[in-house]
């Protein structure tokens, strides 16, 4: 049986070759696109290893927070703070907004994601 790397082991592959090996061994004025591409590859790796449990726990966040399960609950959240019709609403939002936002900043820029504010 022939061993078949996942989309998140290649990609973390390739940003480790670039981040130990190939950065250090370009001339100066290709070291910083060589970087650039190593963080995509590992931007790529969360992508793949944390997208798809983060979009459903953003989907059953928005639909605990509307109450109920609807076909676009990034819509129905926009529209309800849009309203700006239920102050309690707009609180509770923020807090699954916050979040939202976390898990996005895990994926994305981690280590941004610890923000403790109001």
């Amino acid at each position: 049986m022939q061993f078949a790397p996942s989309a998140a082991e290649l990609a973390a592959a390739i940003a480790r070759l670039l981040d130990e090996q190939v950065v250090s061994a370009v001339p100066p004025h290709l070291q910083h696109p060589v970087r650039v591409a190593g963080h995509l590859a590992a931007l790529l790796e969360r992508e793949a290893r944390l997208g798809p449990a983060n979009a459903a726990h953003e989907r059953q966040l928005l639909n605990d927070l509307l109450g109920a399960e609807v076909q676009d609950p990034n819509a129905a959240v926009a529209a309800r703070i849009r309203d700006a019709d239920d102050p309690a609403f707009e609180q509770r939002a923020w807090a699954t907004l916050v979040e939202i936002t976390r898990g996005d900043l895990a994926i994305a820029k981690p280590g941004h994601d610890s923000w403790e504010g109001a």
